[in-house]
């Protein structure tokens, strides 16, 4: 295993993400929990990212909407962009995931769950994703129904 598992406050702090599809979608519903300054970029934005009430632009992608940011989701369709992506942000000490390849990823987001203060993540290292939300289903389910732990 490569990543280190680690708890990221992202709170107030700036995020990008690139992409206007059902991936930046995803990162998006997955970001609005943590109080992060979201920020999305595309050509093409689909109308549910449109309603979501974050800042977007419709344009391509450019090295100065990496201005201050703290990390890039990379969610183009167009691997060589993501690539692109991540040199620029790299060549800032800004870090990035590109979901769907670890190649392109310098961190991952692990499937999670949490109740309260307490979270538990799962990773398969980028290989295996059905599986580390299944084993997240599994052990929510176990938790749920241990003597009330989860209600």
């Amino acid at each position: 295993m490569n990543y280190l598992p680690v708890s990221l406050n992202i709170a107030k702090k700036h995020v990008l993400v690139v992409g206007g599809g059902k991936a930046a979608l995803e990162k998006l519903q997955m970001l609005r929990r943590f109080g992060s300054l979201v920020t999305v970029v595309a050509e093409e934005l689909s109308d549910d990212i449109l309603q979501y009430g974050c800042f977007s632009h419709v344009r391509p992608f450019q090295p100065e909407d990496l201005d201050g940011v703290f990390i890039v989701y990379a969610c183009s369709s167009n691997r060589e962009q993501n690539r692109l992506i991540k040199q620029e942000a790299n060549g800032r000490g800004i870090l990035v995931n590109t979901p769907d390849d670890p190649e392109l990823c310098d961190f991952l987001s692990p499937a999670f769950f949490s109740e309260g203060p307490m979270t538990v993540a799962v990773s398969s290292g980028g290989t295996d994703v059905r599986k580390a939300i299944a084993w997240r289903n599994r052990i929510k389910t176990f938790l749920s129904n241990e003597d009330g732990l989860i209600p």
